[in-house]
């Protein structure tokens, strides 16, 4: 019992609270309250080093060191959450789409784009062309063709180019898509996209989900134009009624 009654004393109370929250730390994804909860955790540690008494300069130093990391890359998070913006127009459909980033990786990821405004008419893909390029469409709508056929229409919310930018080396274009009107959309270099998901780990984990998402219902939906048209072949294809052995045998009056 009096071990016990060491262990929970009010001098310990500061390390327990301290591994605590370090522990709590590692299950954290937002990296901003991940380093904050670090140095909350590592500045209790010290309390309970200097409490705890004797020569602890070596641990107190370490997490001074520790301390000072975490403060570096948390003025690093502030300082792109208050320099990077999210533009006006956008913000609202951008958080919705890229739930689970926060506004400052959504920043970095329009900075590896460019935002266009693409005029009536424009051809945004050329079906089995090079394609090097990947659109988020902000405003506006397209229109997508396969063979000449017109096959549907995307909107804001949607990605052009995905198809190519996921499954084709070299990559090629498998519809081609116009501007029905003017739209405005975000529009990224492949190989600049694929240099910046290199050093973002994260945002890149999230666009291949939503582009895979989007890639599996376009094929859901070709499937069922596919099973449409072939509903439409057979019923045009109605079989006679009349045999030839009706048409040559003689009629009974």
């Amino acid at each position: 019992m009096d071990d016990l009654g060491t262990i929970f004393s009010l001098n310990n109370w500061p390390g327990h609270l301290s591994y605590v929250l370090i522990a709590v730390s590692y299950w954290l994804t937002n990296m901003f309250w991940l380093r904050l909860v670090a140095v909350v955790g590592l500045s209790l540690e010290i309390l309970y080093f200097w409490l705890s008494g004797g020569d602890l300069r070596t641990g107190i130093g370490w997490d001074l060191i520790f301390i000072s990391i975490n403060l570096y890359q948390i003025y690093r998070l502030v300082n792109d959450r208050l320099s990077l913006r999210l533009p006006e127009p956008d913000r609202e459909l951008l958080r919705s789409v890229f739930a689970g980033l926060d506004d400052a990786q959504i920043a970095r990821l329009l900075i590896a784009g460019e935002l266009c405004e693409i005029t009536e008419g424009t051809t945004l893909a050329e079906e089995n062309q090079p394609l090097r390029k990947l659109f988020f469409i902000c405003a506006g709508r397209v229109r997508v063709t396969i063979a000449g056929r017109e096959v549907s229409h995307l909107e804001r919310g949607n990605f052009v180019g995905e198809v190519a930018f996921l499954t084709e080396k070299p990559a090629t274009a498998t519809a081609t898509v116009i501007a029905e009107g003017a739209v405005r959309a975000l529009v990224f270099e492949t190989g600049k996209l694929n240099q910046f998901f290199r050093h973002e780990a994260e945002v890149a984990g999230l666009i291949y989900q939503l582009l895979g998402r989007e890639l599996a219902h376009k094929i859901k939906v070709s499937n069922k134009l596919l099973s449409t048209a072939k509903g439409q072949n057979r019923s045009r294809k109605r079989p006679s009624w009349k045999s030839a052995s009706d048409t040559s045998s003689p009629r009974i009056r």
